[in-house]
């Protein structure tokens, strides 16, 4: 092959140890992201025995994480993996190439690669969502038998997302070199620029004000809304740590490099002057680190944070003596409350039903979304039941058509007294009107209406559970006589909140799944970033340092990176669990899902070291002249 693509693809073959590293990460994320795409789509065609709506909004709030994770390690990666060609790209431009004809390489170049791993990545990703089949099956997601939809459309999806990605990543690389004379160009390619522009500047604190704003959103948005915007907090601040990496790792290892040597040994002070030198070479490094400490850390405890505050609000809910389940028809409604010692019983009943959350022409998937609505007594005392009710009243709920509406949900549908809900019962569409407004829909749910209206609707109610105050304490022992559950309403709340376990192992599975595609591209980075160096090591080898020292030198420096990467993903991830914290449980202890936390935080250091260290043996393993050759 002749011409521009030929060239390209001679720079490919040239350079194939350092873009095979890049082109197994665009691999795999070309996996992910095609997993997501079949359950997006699976969930918008809602084929026979889909939830589509379930299913919709489990992708959708699975792709937003997933997406963004991607995207930046994709970046990094490319941008990681040109970082170590300056010199050669200066070159080209002291021989007469202009800055158009060494981007155009570049591009191509770029695009060849990604043009054949992410396909190659995205078809095993189809595959790969159906592997998920007996987990969704398992969280009532898919009906026994059924199918996910698959199409081409994933791929070429992923295919249209991760190409122009690199593309632009590629594009950046280059840039730093491109925009200077082609002498300078050669010059600065043997070092690196110890400070940041303006306009970088400037984004890194956009982007730090950004995450904090988010971070605290759930002081003002309230519910599951909230969490999922502080959640975002975590990488608003990865990426500005990213975009200020050369400050802060100066700020970091300046003051450290002047440490006296007698103090600290010479390959612990050449290694804390590399890291100091090549500030933007470890920032590169350190992004994917920080992001699979914050992504697994903030997923787990924002869903920890969630299940706590619905277990509270809940058990504040009920006040009952006892929480009876299984009374799953109307005769055993009527056998439990004959019994003799309860002084009242209260019915809670829930009817399955969908709710129109947009009014745009869309597929049913993105506009109606699949819930509840329970089946209270308009007059149910609050010392049985208590919602928490903000305006209107629950008494009002005893005329037909009407429905009181979570905080939650108001917010989300904007809604306010007065106004109609579209709900979908049967396949029907009805229009039920808001008369009031409760703060605890986390524990009870977001809409509550009475049986009668229930009755007009024509639905089906499902299990019931039967609020009871007792007079004797025998009538608990004749209540279990009749096979129910009986529970009190700490312990009922307890089995509501552990109900959705299920599901909780189907988010895992997908979270443990991205965290993998994270590691691959944190050590992916630490082995091309090692790699890069062959010839430094080799001229430190030639000049008389030991393997020894070399791979002590490494060793600190990959210490000291994996250190670093665990500052920057905790210190992103405090704000957003104390936001959450805050706006979920009041002012207290954040909470944290500490063992995911702490294997997270091992596995960075490991993965650190592991990758720098082997990568370094590797580079320096060649005899003396040999490695001198190199």
């Amino acid at each position: 092959m002749t011409g521009p693509w030929g060239l390209a693809l001679s720079g490919a073959r040239a350079h194939r140890a350092g873009l095979s590293g890049t082109a197994l990460v665009l691999a795999a994320a070309g996996a992910v992201v095609s997993m997501v795409g079949v359950l997006l789509e699976s969930g918008l065609r809602a084929a026979p025995g889909v939830d589509g709506g379930l299913l919709t909004a489990l992708a959708s709030s699975y792709a937003g994480t997933a997406l963004v994770v991607v995207l930046l390690v994709t970046a990094t990666t490319v941008t990681l993996a040109l970082r170590g060609r300056r010199r050669e790209l200066a070159l080209l431009r002291t021989v007469g190439a202009t800055r158009g004809q060494v981007r155009q390489q570049v591009s191509r170049e770029v695009l060849l690669v990604a043009g054949v791993a992410v396909p190659l990545g995205a078809l095993p990703g189809v595959l790969l969502a159906r592997r998920l089949v007996p987990l969704l099956v398992d969280a009532g997601v898919l009906a026994p038998g059924g199918e996910l939809a698959i199409s081409p459309l994933p791929a070429l999806g992923a295919v249209a997302l991760l190409l122009p990605t690199a593309l632009l990543a590629g594009r950046l690389a280059a840039r730093e070199t491109l925009r200077s004379s082609p002498t300078e160009a050669v010059r600065d390619s043997a070092h690196e620029a110890p400070g940041i522009g303006g306009v970088r500047r400037w984004l890194a604190v956009a982007g730090a004000v950004a995450g904090l704003a988010a971070a605290f959103s759930p002081l003002v948005v309230p519910g599951t809304i909230g969490a999922a915007s502080a959640a975002t907090s975590a990488f608003l601040l990865v990426a500005a740590a990213c975009l200020a990496g050369p400050l802060l790792v100066a700020a970091t290892f300046g003051r450290a490099s002047r440490l006296p040597g007698a103090r600290t040994g010479a390959p612990t002070r050449l290694a804390l002057h590399n890291l100091r030198g090549y500030s933007r070479r470890l920032t590169t490094v350190v992004v994917p680190l920080a992001l699979a400490l914050a992504t697994g850390t903030i997923q787990t405890s924002v869903d920890r944070s969630v299940a706590e505050a619905a277990g509270q609000q809940l058990t504040a809910a009920l006040g009952a003596d006892l929480v009876v389940t299984g009374a799953t028809t109307p005769d055993r409604v009527r056998e439990a409350t004959a019994l003799p010692g309860l002084a009242r019983v209260v019915p809670l009943t829930d009817t399955p039903a969908e709710v129109r959350t947009d009014s745009d022409d869309l597929p049913d998937g993105l506009v109606w979304e699949r819930t509840s609505l329970r089946a209270v007594p308009a007059d149910v005392p609050r010392d049985v039941l208590d919602p928490g009710v903000t305006e209107g009243s629950l008494a009002a709920l005893a005329e037909p058509g009407t429905v009181a509406v979570s905080s939650d949900a108001a917010f989300e549908l904007g809604l306010d007294l007065g106004d109609a809900v579209p709900v979908r019962v049967e396949g029907a569409e009805h229009r039920l009107d808001v008369v009031a407004v409760y703060d605890r829909g986390l524990g009870l749910g977001d809409y509550l209406t009475d049986t009668s209206t229930v009755a007009a609707l024509g639905g089906a109610p499902a299990a019931t559970t039967l609020l009871v105050d007792a007079d004797d304490p025998a009538a608990t022992g004749a209540l279990r006589g009749l096979e129910l559950g009986v529970a009190t309403a700490e312990g009922y709340a307890a089995s509501v909140v552990s109900a959705d376990a299920a599901l909780q192992r189907l988010s895992t599975v997908l979270l443990l799944a991205l965290l993998v595609f994270v590691g691959l591209g944190a050590a992916t980075a630490l082995v091309l970033s090692t790699a890069g160096r062959r010839a430094e090591l080799a001229l430190l080898h030639r000049t008389g340092a030991t393997r020894r020292q070399l791979v002590r030198m490494t060793l600190v420096e990959s210490v000291l990176t994996g250190l670093l990467a665990w500052v920057i993903g905790t210190a992103a991830v405090v704000p957003a669990v104390v936001g959450v914290s805050a706006g979920l449980l009041g002012w207290h202890l954040p909470v944290v899902d500490l063992p995911t936390y702490a294997l997270l935080s091992g596995a960075v250091l490991v993965t650190s070291v592991a990758a720098t260290v082997g990568a370094a043996t590797w580079a320096v393993r060649l005899p003396r002249g040999r490695t001198a050759a190199a």
